[in-house]
């Protein structure tokens, strides 16, 4: 069986120091099969048409790939809704990793957050959901992001009954945070390094 990779941006694309950015260039060069679709609106994500996104992507796969997908922030949670659904197009997942998955409040979303985000939330907690889509399912968030507290990330992690590690000082796990390349990623996504997930260097 093939490996496959599907990487999920979150709200607002990613621009091209982000570390899903890189790992899609360094996957399809090793010459992995990498599915990196562009979210519909990324300024103004809407969930339908982003569920209907992630299931042309995911009907694009092959049936038996072997799947690791990895999600950042909003595709994290448009992850979830997934989870949620009683159909689930594409292969069973081997693994997948949800990276900084925020947590928003409906009615007083982040002044930053674009039109719409704030309807994806909140996402729902589907266990038997996540389950049956991979054979393993893991949160990675820091203790130090702007869109999520640790012990809020660690309810999401609760409610679909998945394990959690914290990337200390990692902020949002982006660029911003000195998440532009993440070596640990492309490492563990290679099926070369273990988790819990590796730090970079701090910003000078």
């Amino acid at each position: 069986m093939s490996e496959v990779f599907l990487i999920l941006h979150g709200w607002g694309g990613n621009k091209p120091a982000h570390w899903q950015e890189h790992l899609a260039a360094k996957l399809t060069a090793a010459g992995a099969e990498v599915h990196y679709p562009k979210m519909p609106d990324p300024m103004a994500p809407n969930p339908a048409a982003w569920m209907t996104a992630l299931h042309a992507a995911l009907g694009a796969i092959p049936a038996d790939a072997t799947l690791t997908v990895l999600a950042h922030s909003l595709g994290a949670i448009n992850w979830m809704h997934h989870a949620a659904m009683s159909e689930h197009p594409g292969p069973k997942a081997d693994r997948v990793l949800l990276v900084a998955p925020p947590y928003v409040i409906r009615e007083i979303p982040p002044l930053d957050a674009p039109p719409g985000a704030a309807d994806f939330f909140p996402p729902p907690l589907s266990k038997d959901g996540i389950a049956g889509l991979a054979r393993e399912t893991v949160i990675v968030a820091s203790d130090t992001d702007d869109y999520a507290t640790f012990d809020q990330t660690s309810a999401y992690a609760a409610g679909l009954g998945v394990e959690i590690h914290k990337l200390a000082g990692g902020g949002h796990i982006s660029p911003y945070y000195g998440y532009g390349e993440w070596p640990w990623v492309l490492e563990w996504a290679l099926r070369r390094a273990d988790l819990p997930p590796q730090p970079n260097s701090p910003i000078a």
